[in-house]
């Protein structure tokens, strides 16, 4: 059996193409030559560093990977496994001679489809709320009654609850994706996309792909990412002449999900050609749709979202001043109900700008808004404690109360 050469290897080999030491290249990429040395050395690394190497060598991100071990699982994370477990017994039952089997699970009590589409959005705003403890509670019995309802559903109801099911699997994939259970939430991404397109619902099933693609970016699987967003929006290309919100919605998602990968992949092109086709998607949607969808897909695509991940890219490519400029004339939710997912993250994103050009003033105000208005889904962005350190080392005093307190919620030791 040949061993597959690890990201080091292959950093070292480009490196070596390049014409670069290692400290030129730590140069050329801004990193510390201590860093270029460990991961040659065999060491691990984030994979925005990885991205940043890749793109210092004008290459291809994933040209850095391939398979080999990972490292010991963290204590915490272990924990998040125990947490999970119900989840876990529905989206990857015990599977028997028969078929799967649940062992010593009590059987649903008689489901309706009406109480199940209140439970469905009941969820969905907990979720938006980031109320992850209550949204973890719900789905395993959502997903149970699901199965009965569609086992038991004449062939008239049938298709009616597969689309039912698949918006519950389709929540499942999101939260498990926020927490950063990829396995999970693969398996539930999964299971939306087949019910979808077992009632040809190629809609549906393209809201499963924008999560997928969102999923493997998470993964650093930036091939799969881009190929899947771009083969999925060629398929379903509206006509724009008659294009619904819908239509322009789950295109315009794919194309920026398509984008979004291209660029941590070091293909600048490709992701400034997604971007181009979402401008023209976003320009064509309704200003005034009902906010209250349970698919966020439906009700946040427009013209600030593709401003939002056009800001992303370009602090992907180390452009910290063209962030900021483009944050500027982006325009925030007037409506204060609920939290935007594209807002916090665009609003990391002008954190970590504000870092780069060592505004850390502004970087600290960012960060203390985001805890005040998401505090929850702060908890589980890493880019937020990258920040954070950096902000910590950055002070040549004493703490102030600021730091010390976002310190203490991050759990990054002060």
């Amino acid at each position: 059996m040949v061993d597959e050469p690890a990201p080091g290897t292959h950093l070292q080999n480009l490196r070596r193409r390049r014409g670069l030491s290692q400290e030129g290249l730590a140069d050329r990429a801004g990193l510390s030559v201590s860093t270029i040395r460990k991961i040659e050395q065999g060491g691990n690394a984030r994979l925005e560093t990885f991205h940043i190497l890749a793109r210092a060598l004008d290459a291809e991100t994933s040209s850095l990977f391939q398979p080999g071990s990972p490292d010991p699982i963290a204590e915490h994370e272990e924990s998040n496994k125990l947490n999970l477990i119900p989840l876990r017994q529905v989206l990857t039952p015990v599977i028997g001679l028969a078929g799967a089997v649940t062992f010593g699970a009590e059987a649903p009590a008689e489901s309706r489809e009406a109480s199940l589409r209140a439970d469905l959005s009941e969820a969905v705003g907990r979720y938006r709320a980031d109320d992850f403890e209550a949204v973890a509670a719900m789905l395993p019995g959502m997903i149970r009654q699901s199965h009965s309802l569609v086992n038991r559903a004449a062939d008239e109801e049938r298709a009616t609850l597969l689309r039912l099911r698949a918006e519950i699997f389709q929540l499942a994939g999101l939260f498990l994706t926020q927490v950063r259970q990829y396995d999970l939430a693969y398996a539930a991404i999964r299971d939306a996309i087949n019910d979808a397109t077992a009632v040809g619902d190629n809609l549906t099933a393209a809201f499963g792909a924008i999560s997928q693609a969102w999923l493997f970016i998470r993964q650093g699987r930036f091939v799969d990412a881009e190929s899947l967003a771009g083969d999925i929006a060629s398929k379903i290309e509206p006509r724009m002449s008659t294009a619904t919100d819908e239509d322009l919605s789950a295109w315009g998602w794919l194309l920026l999900r398509g984008s979004a990968a291209a660029i941590r992949n070091n293909r600048q092109d490709s992701s400034d050609e997604f971007l181009s086709l979402a401008d023209v998607a976003a320009s064509r949607v309704s200003a005034a749709r009902a906010p209250d969808h349970h698919n966020q897909y439906l009700t946040t695509f427009g013209p600030a979202v593709v401003a939002m991940k056009r800001a992303e890219s370009m602090m992907v490519m180390g452009d910290a001043r063209g962030v900021l400029r483009l944050a500027e004339n982006i325009p925030h939710p007037r409506s204060g109900r609920r939290r935007s997912d594209n807002l916090s993250r665009h609003l990391l994103d002008v954190a970590a700008a504000h870092t780069d050009l060592r505004d850390y003033r502004d970087a600290t105000d960012v960060l203390v808004q985001l805890r005040k208005n998401s505090p929850e889904w702060l908890r589980h962005q890493r880019k937020a404690k990258d920040i954070l350190l950096i902000l910590l080392r950055s002070r040549k005093r004493s703490l102030s109360q600021e730091l010390r307190d976002l310190a203490d919620f991050l759990d990054v030791a002060a």
